[in-house]
């Protein structure tokens, strides 16, 4: 969606809120402390309109208006999207040294507004617990689940049934839902140096950005409370501590409106690793309430929906952060779309794609925090690791975005296992440093991991136990299948190889195997008979017992370590 943007700039610290001597005082600054939700001071009193959003106002209209005066942010909230559930997602956009890394994900739940009487009330949503609507104990469960308020808002003024309200104070104080403290690992929250930066408003999101200052008090000795506090980021396994001092965070929040109709979900089976999101389930007739497990996964849908491969009607698009060095994109992009040939197997083609982010002149607000994009973000940082998590809607497990993080000493890591692993097969890798072809194409393996996270796939750390030594060596199966079954799992370089083997250097490095090619099309396959997620069982049962025949399309993973002497790490 491209849309007019504009870019508010804000400063609670150090400019004065716009009042007039016939209106009511403002609402006074948000105070440091930790709640961030107390209630206004003053009763709800609704004045008119345009005493309210003067001609000073600077406005973006989108699925709310979002309304700039001075330093005070409104939302004009319509009647109809009054109680529809949105996502919210808080991310860290640019940071100060040791706390965290931007593009670092802060938390996300769902959300939805409400009115009462006078007052607009923000609510935090959970789909913990569940029940049929019509089930007479969606009663109870709705008794013993009730959506706490995060924050209450005085109704303003009014605008053709849509309700004005002042919001500033909900992305200028330290709100315990949506903080991103714990993240960078501060002690407190100094409201008086924190302040809205960025507002906008698309049709069916709002981006917000603030800058947040934390306190971190110097260490007391003996080590009491003042001492430093363990900050994200510190590699594998190292715990870094955030230093002394203030830091200065901005927190980009995005708020996205959820699917009115949530997507059909698909039933979680432990024979195939996907990730997955559960709810207990008091409305099935057993006699026990049931966990009902759903894979994550995108929503596609066939543009010709009676083809056997057909284009879907929205690809999924990874963009490339622009703060990546120019030599790496190519082989982003291409770990990105080697996924395409697993999606072939469930039906569609072309279904991932990777995009450059479009320049400041092409698009100008462009944002990589911007929630409706996915971004494989390229990070300033001494960790020698990659990740792959994904924002994903609670209700049907449909994945709306994610944010891969590429840690530049990652290439270091890469480098390492390639040259201790197979030195001895691959000529390029028997002189340091690595040339830029080679760890060009360690990139791309790191990135189809990574990839494969964040379209749904648990690791699958069975697979590399599962073809026979014979079929590790051998240069043709090899080249169709790869050294390993899938490359989620930790099999990383074909050690096992022999000179003799002839094996081609490009084959060395893990690919799509058969088992991707399998687990997207159990996952992604549209079953078009199918009314509901138990409508699937059979097929997807039918589909799963392939392993049974087929031994390399068998899942298993770390957690069954204890039971499975196949999986391997």
């Amino acid at each position: 969606m491209n849309v007019r943007k504009f870019t508010i700039a804000l400063s609670l610290a150090l400019a004065p809120c716009v009042a007039f001597a016939q209106d009511p005082p403002p609402d006074p600054p948000a105070g440091g402390g930790r709640g961030g939700g107390n209630q206004q001071s003053r009763e709800p009193q609704i004045r008119p309109y345009e005493r309210v959003i003067t001609k000073e106002a600077k406005s973006d209209e989108g699925i709310f208006t979002v309304h700039r005066i001075g330093d005070r942010v409104f939302y004009e909230i319509p009647a109809d999207k009054l109680g529809r559930e949105f996502l919210w997602v808080s991310q860290i956009a640019r940071t100060t040294l040791g706390a965290g890394y931007g593009g670092q994900a802060a938390g996300n739940r769902v959300v939805k507004w409400e009115r009462r009487g006078d007052r607009i009330l923000l609510r935090a949503v959970s789909y913990d617990v569940i029940a049929d609507p019509a089930a007479p104990i969606a009663k109870a469960v709705d008794a013993a689940n009730n959506n706490p308020i995060v924050m209450a808002f005085n109704v303003e003024a009014e605008k053709e049934g849509n309700a004005v309200i002042d919001v500033t104070r909900l992305f200028t104080s330290d709100v315990t839902e949506f903080s991103g403290r714990t993240r960078v690992g501060a002690r407190s929250f100094d409201g008086s140096r924190s302040f809205v930066e960025r507002a906008v408003s698309f049709p069916e999101n709002i981006e917000v950005e603030a800058t947040h200052t934390y306190n971190n008090p110097p260490a007391e000795a003996g080590g009491g409370r003042g001492g430093p506090a363990p900050a994200p980021g510190g590699g594998r396994g190292r715990a870094q501590t955030l230093r002394p001092g203030s830091h200065s965070v901005v927190m980009h929040f995005s708020m996205v409106l959820l699917p009115e109709k949530p997507m059909q979900p698909r039933l979680f089976d432990e024979r195939v690793g996907y990730f997955s999101t559960s709810k207990i389930d008091y409305s099935v007739d057993e006699h026990r309430a049931p966990r009902r497990r759903f894979i994550t996964r995108w929503r596609l849908e066939k543009k010709d929906p009676n083809a056997e491969v057909s284009e879907p009607v929205k690809p999924i698009v990874y963009y490339i952060d622009p703060a990546t060095p120019k030599k790496w994109i190519p082989y982003l992009k291409a770990g990105v779309e080697s996924w395409q040939e697993a999606f072939e197997a469930a039906g569609f083609k072309n279904a991932v794609i990777a995009k450059d982010a479009p320049t400041p002149e092409e698009d100008p607000d462009w944002s990589a925090e911007d929630a409706r994009y996915s971004v494989i973000r390229w990070l300033p940082s001494t960790t020698e690791n990659a990740s792959g998590p994904h924002v994903h809607d609670p209700r049907s497990g449909e994945i709306l975005e994610t944010d891969i993080q590429f840690y530049h000493n990652v290439m270091n890591l890469a480098r390492n296992w390639y040259f201790v692993q197979v030195g001895a097969l691959d000529p390029r890798a028997q002189k340091l440093p690595l040339p830029d072809d080679l760890m060009g194409k360690l990139v791309q393996y790191v990135a189809a991991h990574e990839v494969g996270h964040t379209l749904g796939f648990q690791h699958n750390m069975k697979a590399s136990s599962m073809y026979t030594l014979a079929q590790v060596r051998d240069a043709k199966w090899v080249k169709e299948n790869g050294h390993t079954p899938t490359l989620m799992d930790y099999s990383r370089f074909n050690y096992v190889a022999q000179p003799e083997d002839r094996i081609a250097v490009d084959d060395l490095i893990p690919k799509i195997g058969p088992y991707d090619k399998w687990a997207t099309m159990w996952g992604y396959k549209p079953i078009p008979t199918a009314k509901s997620p138990d409508d699937e069982k059979k097929t997807l049962d039918a589909w799963a017992r392939q392993q049974d025949a087929t031994r390399w399309l068998r899942f298993s993973t770390a957690g069954s370590a204890g039971t499975d002497p196949g999986v391997k790490r």
